[in-house]
């Protein structure tokens, strides 16, 4: 198993000043428990770079989010979870993406494509530490 510093540095490949300076962010992020807004043109290596933050210490699951696939009326669901009943189809309740996040780290690539209102409900559940799923009265805690 590697440690920390070795996860940090696998990566990204090369040598420049660049990827120098990201490493060294990344080791300083590495050891916070906090979200971390990473930028960068598709392709640049955004899901490397969380991943590599997600692997020095491992907690809980990765889970990526590729918000531009989510569609429709099912994003609130895929995201929060619903509850039996909560619209017609839905039999059994099921978990959304972030509660299975939930101790562990959700990656959003493509978070703007999100509808606004979506974009809304994410950012009260980075602040309030809590999630409601479709349908119900209860919130429930996440990290």
């Amino acid at each position: 198993m590697k440690s920390p510093s070795e996860e940090l540095q696998s990566g990204f490949i090369g040598h420049s000043a660049r990827i120098l300076q990201i490493r060294a962010q990344l080791e300083k992020l590495a050891t916070r428990r906090s979200p971390v807004l990473i930028q960068g043109e598709s392709g640049t290596g955004k899901e490397v770079a969380a991943r590599t933050l997600f692997n020095a210490y491992p907690r809980g699951h990765f889970v990526p989010v590729d918000c531009a696939s989510l569609v429709g009326t099912m994003m609130e669901s895929e995201l929060f979870g619903h509850v039996r009943g909560a619209f017609t189809g839905a039999v059994d309740a099921k978990k959304g993406l972030l509660e299975h996040a939930n101790g562990g780290t959700a990656f959003f690539d493509e978070i703007g494509e999100l509808p606004l209102e979506l974009q809304a409900k994410l950012l009260r559940v980075l602040q309030e530490h809590e999630l409601r799923p479709l349908g119900s009265l209860q919130r429930i805690r996440v990290d």
